[in-house]
């Protein structure tokens, strides 16, 4: 026979004369380091999958369904347009009778603003950065009261329709069919796994956690949508119990806070509690000229305090709401920061901006703002 260790061939079967071993004692330690590897196997294929295909891959999709709603706000869904023309159907600028008023234009500059700022730097300053449990947006400081406006998406706290508006988003289906894939992959991966050491006295501990990670990742294939529901339920509610914080251009910070939600707009208002704020100057958006330069600041894919800046498209009417459109980039972390014109005013408070397109967003007006929330218009 032939030595299995050295290769020697002999006629003994109990112990190679080359090199002295016992060929009983070495297929049992052959044995041993062959079980010891299949258990090192097995543990690297249940204890990481406990954080990545397990609990943590339902946490992914949130993550990722949460990012679509807080910061990339799409056009609503076939179900929510009465038809395919009356939706963001071109409409011509609206034109006010001359007894109609209009939210006045002047406003004197604050101490709070350098005499030396532009007007886009002024309106940079009175941006904020809004983070809660569900992400980051942006908002605008209004007046001398620190009131601030925002998109209600950025901080709503209905965790109900939160989370039914994110599972229902057709990038979180998209996203929890592939995970669905990947969890039917897994359970029957460790099911081999399990079966192979189904007979192994010694393997009962990685038999324990196979069987417990199987059925963990059963439950979740049984009712992902149901498990991304229930994740963002609990952030939305921790965000309505511990509030939201703000960071200011120049760092100061407020944490804590609660919006004022409006019933049907996505707008939001709150305010900081500060003694004085600077604040950005209250423009219009009736009359604007097609082609007009404009302006808009936030926080995109966390580049916080960011200018970008596009032409004024057009007029868009979503229902009885209508809206500015803009070729000025409205990224993720954009969302209710300011949309404003060449003198730094503010007209519009960006909302949405069209998943897979470029050059595609839209603003809320600001007169809708003031009529929403009386206070405002009340301070100006």
């Amino acid at each position: 026979m032939q030595c299995p260790k050295c290769g020697h061939e002999q006629d003994d079967a109990i112990r190679c004369t080359a090199c002295g071993v016992y060929f009983e004692k070495l297929k049992q330690q052959q044995h041993r380091a062959e079980r010891q590897q299949r258990a090192h196997v097995i543990r690297e294929a249940s204890e990481p999958r406990f954080g990545l295909q397990g609990l943590l891959l339902t946490a992914l999709i949130v993550a990722t369904a949460t990012y679509l709603l807080t910061h990339h706000r799409t056009s609503p869904s076939a179900a929510d347009q009465p038809n395919a023309t009356s939706v963001l159907a071109v409409t011509s600028p609206i034109n006010r009778s001359a007894g109609e008023s209009t939210p006045t234009m002047d406003r004197t500059p604050t101490l709070a603003r350098a005499s030396s700022l532009t007007s886009l730097e002024s309106a940079r300053e009175a941006t904020v950065l809004i983070k809660s449990g569900m992400g980051t947006g942006s908002g605008f400081i209004v007046d001398d009261f620190c009131h601030v406006i925002t998109n209600r998406h950025v901080v709503d706290t209905d965790s109900n329709r939160v989370a039914d508006t994110i599972v229902r988003d057709p990038e979180t289906v998209s996203r929890m069919a592939a995970a669905q894939q990947q969890l039917v992959a897994s359970i029957s991966r460790e099911q081999q796994l399990l079966a192979a050491i189904a007979n192994e006295p010694d393997m009962n501990s990685e038999r324990l956690k196979l069987e417990e990670h199987i059925q963990l990742m059963q439950r979740q294939l049984a009712d992902l949508p149901g498990y991304v529901k229930q994740a963002v339920t609990r952030a939305v509610d921790t965000t309505a119990h511990s509030g939201f914080t703000v960071t200011l251009l120049d760092g100061s910070e407020y944490k804590g806070l609660h919006a004022q939600l409006s019933d049907t707009l996505d707008l939001a208002l709150f305010e900081l509690p500060a003694t004085h704020c600077p604040h950005v100057a209250i423009g219009q958006s009736v009359g604007l000229s097609l082609g007009a330069r404009l302006y808009t600041v936030g926080s995109p894919l966390g580049l916080a305090y960011t200018v970008t800046s596009g032409i004024f498209s057009g007029e868009r009417q979503l229902g009885t709401q209508r809206l500015l459109q803009t070729d000025a980039p409205i990224n993720p972390g954009n969302s209710g920061g300011p949309l404003l014109n060449e003198a730094g005013m503010v007209i519009g408070i960006n909302t949405m901006g069209v998943r897979g397109a470029q050059g595609l967003g839209f603003a809320i007006p600001i007169e809708s703002a003031l009529e929403e929330f009386p206070v405002v218009r009340a301070s100006l």
